[in-house]
């Protein structure tokens, strides 16, 4: 009897009907169906207008992104500044710890840049909420980072009326120090740096140990007790007190320590120096930046830096915030200059003594970005290193090289060519700074025929032994001194490190003929990968991202000699008459005119002005724990 199939309603014919299989329907897998965690994962990759867009979906998540602060903290603000419409989203990342709102609210605040607000009591209320999110950033910034505030409100302030700048200080100086001492600006810095040490802020203990270590050299007893402090701070992970500790143990045994342990002292700062990090070709040429666009643009910022006539150091800090911005954020080729002008604004504000404005910086463009592009991308800059503008570079290192064994002066100034000279290639910044600078040592005791070319002295206190760095030292020889070099859409080579050093000031070093070099170390022959490829670029390419700064003068080609370094401004784009070079020259000297300056806050004041040549009374710090730092700068002597 088939299945299904009633013949009587007697028990033995009585079956009941087959049943039907009814197959489930699999549940649709929604954004809701997520685990909390992946959720959010996923929105603290959305920009703030999607995260709201999300937000408005459903009350679950609403709920999820309005209860966990690590949404809004976490999000990117990429590529975006507060406008009028914006400035709420902003305020309330930042609330939530979000670094790169604060940072860009405390910018656009005290620039007045993107919020509007009515002109009267303007430079007050943009100082208040500057403040308010400056503090709100120093909170956020990263344990390794010092502290940055100063950065931007470091005068020139205006001369005229009240200032954002002035106003930020006083009430930064406010929060974390009530009293106030009219007397004398050194002992009011000493005050504040003594409160923050006592605070627990390891940075300011440093810099207080730098102020009083001075009069403790007399006595031996206090000295010893110095460098014992000096050793603890190392210990603790200042990076600066590791590098002065390095110094002090190359240089002499201040502890009476065995010369192993003094040894094993200063090798540990090179082995404790993490590689540089960089993004894979792939990656930078996709964005269409490649190695001949950092070299022009790392060539135009040494002419920068020659005409402003600020320290090495400044321009290593410089290339090295782009190189970490780059490796973290993509930039358009057509913005590549207006990084590299904003890093050196951002730089020598932290390092130097005289800084370079805003509208300077715009002016050496050519103005090809206006006043608030750099405004914007300084803040990007900031925002995107965590706050942290200074990093080691192998000038620090090459500091410690050179108080084991100092080199004669020629050779010394040699050693900073090459130095410089290694910025122009990013192929050798996959070396760490302190492998770099060993290498270019080695490099120029083999050029200098010094004998031995590594000692062991220098192995013991670096870790690196001659063959380790062959390598780096050859690959340096190949790409510094190779004749073979990028030009400008002009065809014109660009040698602005050359230039520098051609300079009396450096015994014209780069004028000298170098030696081959595959004898001196023993190398039967180069690398095969060492080989300097093209680094010629498409003229129309390098003419589109970077323009050429200006100057009274003609584009000196390789073999000409400046005649001081103030008249080397930059290069004109096309060639000039006499006349016209004159009249040019009159109207570029009356557009640096400070007093012309379109921002007063970037304006130098009188006193200013008269400090350049002596101390700069006006370099205070806006936080307790770096009140003292440009202040100790500008009254120590050089």
């Amino acid at each position: 009897m088939k299945a299904g199939v009633i013949h009587c309603r007697c028990s033995k014919c009585f079956t009941v009907p087959a049943r039907k299989r009814v197959r489930k329907r699999v549940q649709a897998l929604t954004l809701l169906s997520l685990p909390e965690e992946v959720l959010l994962c996923v929105f603290q990759c959305l920009s703030p207008e999607d995260l709201l867009a999300v937000r408005a979906v459903h009350s679950q998540l609403r709920d999820i992104i309005d209860n966990h602060s690590s949404v809004w903290a976490h999000v990117s603000f990429k590529d975006t500044w507060p406008a009028p419409n914006t400035v709420w989203l902003f305020e309330r990342a930042a609330e939530k710890g979000n670094f790169e709102a604060a940072v860009k609210l405390g910018i656009a605040y005290l620039y007045n840049e993107g919020p509007l607000l009515s002109d009267e009591g303007r430079a007050d209320v943009c100082g208040r909420k500057a403040s308010r999110f400056f503090s709100l950033a120093e909170s956020l910034r990263s344990s390794s980072a010092d502290p940055f505030i100063w950065v931007f409100i470091r005068p020139p302030w205006s001369p005229t009326g009240s200032c954002c700048k002035a106003v930020v200080f006083d009430r930064l100086k406010a929060e974390f120090w009530l009293g106030r001492y009219e007397d004398d600006k050194r002992s009011e810095a000493l005050m504040l740096l003594e409160q923050s040490s006592q605070s627990g802020c390891l940075q300011s203990s440093y810099l207080l140990w730098e102020t009083n270590r001075k009069t403790a050299v007399a006595d031996p007893g206090r000295y010893l007790q110095c460098v014992r402090t000096l050793r603890d701070y190392a210990a603790k992970g200042c990076w600066d007190a590791q590098l002065s500790l390095a110094k002090l143990c190359s240089s002499g045994n201040p502890l009476g320590l065995e010369q192993r342990a003094c040894a094993d002292l200063v090798a540990q700062l090179f082995r404790s120096c993490p590689p540089v990090p960089r993004r894979r070709a792939e990656e930078v040429l996709r964005q269409g930046i490649n190695d001949t666009m950092r070299y022009i643009l790392v060539d135009w910022l040494v002419e920068v830096t020659t005409m402003k006539d600020f320290s090495s150091l400044t321009l290593h800090v410089t290339v090295g915030c782009v190189d970490r911005y780059l490796a973290l954020r993509s930039v358009p080729k057509a913005h590549l200059q207006l990084l590299g002008i904003a890093c050196m604004v951002v730089c020598t504000r932290y390092i130097s003594k005289d800084i370079l404005t805003i509208r300077e910086a715009v002016w050496l463009t050519d103005n090809t970005y206006k006043y608030e592009d750099l405004v914007r991308m300084m803040g990007e800059v900031v925002s995107v290193l965590g706050g942290k503008i200074r990093s080691p570079t192998l000038l620090d290192y090459g500091e410690v090289l050179l108080s084991l064994l100092p080199l004669e002066r020629r050779s010394a100034h040699f050693f900073s060519y090459v130095c410089e000279l290694s910025l122009l290639y990013s192929s050798l910044t996959s070396y760490s700074p302190a492998h770099l600078a060993s290498a270019v040592l080695l490099l120029t005791r083999a050029l200098h025929h010094y004998a031995p070319i590594w000692p062991g002295q220098l192995a013991d206190h670096t870790g690196f032994f001659k063959q380790d760095l062959v390598p780096c030292a050859v690959l340096l020889y190949v790409k510094c001194f190779s004749k073979d070099v990028p030009k400008d859409y002009r065809h014109v080579s660009l040698t602005g490190v050359k230039q520098r050093f051609e300079d009396e000031a450096y015994q014209h070093v780069s004028k000298e003929q170098v030696s081959p070099l595959c004898q001196i170390l023993e190398v039967s022959d180069l690398e095969p990968h060492m080989v300097l490829p093209s680094l010629t670029g498409h003229p129309a390419d390098i003419h589109t991202f970077l323009s050429s700064p200006s100057s009274n003068s003609k584009r000196r080609r390789e073999e000409s000699l400046p005649v001081h370094r103030g008249s080397f401004v930059a290069t004109p784009t096309a060639e000039l008459s006499t006349q016209e070079e004159t009249l040019v020259g009159d109207m570029l000297d009356w557009s640096l005119d400070s007093s012309c300056s379109g921002y007063e806050g970037d304006q130098e004041s009188e006193g200013e002005k008269e400090a350049k040549d002596g101390e700069n009374p006006y370099r205070q710090l806006c936080l307790a724990e770096v009140l003292i730092r440009n202040k100790m700068k500008a009254d120590c002597p050089k």
